[in-house]
């Protein structure tokens, strides 16, 4: 995708194309985020015949700069945006909102779901929902996560509501259930039980207070310990990392006949006990067809 530099008033916001209903605690978050590191993720935008640019994702954080300019006008003179082609804007729309609508924990569910149960190839699975392979290896991690219980499972109840990062599951997987309790007791909770820091802290995320923990802030706070808090030795450790980042880099081909995987789909939509599951795989099925 090409990448621009576009000036606000070059942007327009399409009723068709906006979702954006989110809470008003999450519209401050993202407010503040954008203000302090700038635009992680630009905005996508598709051209239109009068020299506009049709915003095709990004309209909350469209807003939020608007409301930082509105504050000072200095900033964000030119918004970061990717140029997709016109065309395309439902698909891409479409997919962010499979993506935005599931919760981290839901989306590995349905992930290890369609790729064991139905037998649907990951690599397809993160072409539907418009995300790359290491993301939905990042969905597996998760998923192993919630197989191991315990604490790992409630780091992944803290992940849904935003307090710790999902971007990176193996930072935690690489330990064992003592490491994971040293970790949280050392790092995080400062000294207080693990157990009951976890419950306060998602009481309070579930009331809009506390802060969140940066990536980098739990990488670090889980490398370097003793031998004694990891599950295998460094050594293989080094080996798996390297491992799944050339898996990463290789490119899959993707299946064109896709009869089977509809098939799979409609089955899910119809006889899944989850709720969630069957109206991913209706959405799913939507998109492909």
């Amino acid at each position: 995708m090409k990448r621009l530099m576009l000036r606000e008033s070059a942007l327009v916001i399409s009723p068709e194309l906006d979702r954006s209903k989110g809470s008003k605690i999450f519209e401050e978050r993202l407010k503040t985020s954008i203000e302090e590191i700038g635009l992680a993720e630009p905005i996508k935008v598709a051209q239109l015949p009068n020299d506009k640019y049709l915003v095709i994702d990004g309209v909350m954080r469209l807003r939020a700069i608007s409301n930082i300019r509105d504050g000072d006008p200095e900033k964000f003179k030119l918004v970061p945006a990717y140029l997709v082609a016109f065309d395309q804007r439902f698909e891409i729309r479409f997919q962010t909102d499979i993506y935005q609508d599931l919760l981290p924990s839901q989306l590995a569910g349905l992930v290890e779901h369609l790729h064991k149960s139905e037998n649907i190839r990951k690599a397809d699975i993160a072409r539907y929902i418009g995300v790359s392979p290491p993301t939905v290896r990042n969905y597996t991690g998760l998923w192993r996560m919630l197989e191991r219980g315990g604490l790992f499972a409630k780091i992944v109840e803290m992940m849904d509501i935003g307090i710790i990062p999902a971007s990176n599951p193996y930072a935690w997987l690489r330990l064992n259930t003592k490491g994971v309790r040293y970790v949280l007791e050392t790092s995080f909770s400062e000294g207080m039980l693990a157990e009951n820091w976890v419950e306060n802290r998602i009481s309070d995320a579930r009331l809009g207070q506390g802060s969140r923990f940066p990536i980098n802030f739990v990488e670090s706070a889980t490398n370097g310990l003793l031998p004694e808090y990891y599950r295998e030795s460094e050594h293989v450790r080094i080996q798996k990392r390297d491992l799944g980042r050339r898996r990463a880099r290789k490119v899959p081909n993707v299946t064109t006949d896709l009869t089977e995987t509809l098939k799979h789909l409609a089955r899910i939509s119809k006889r899944s006990p989850e709720p969630v599951l069957r109206s991913a795989a209706r959405s799913f099925a939507r998109y492909l067809q």
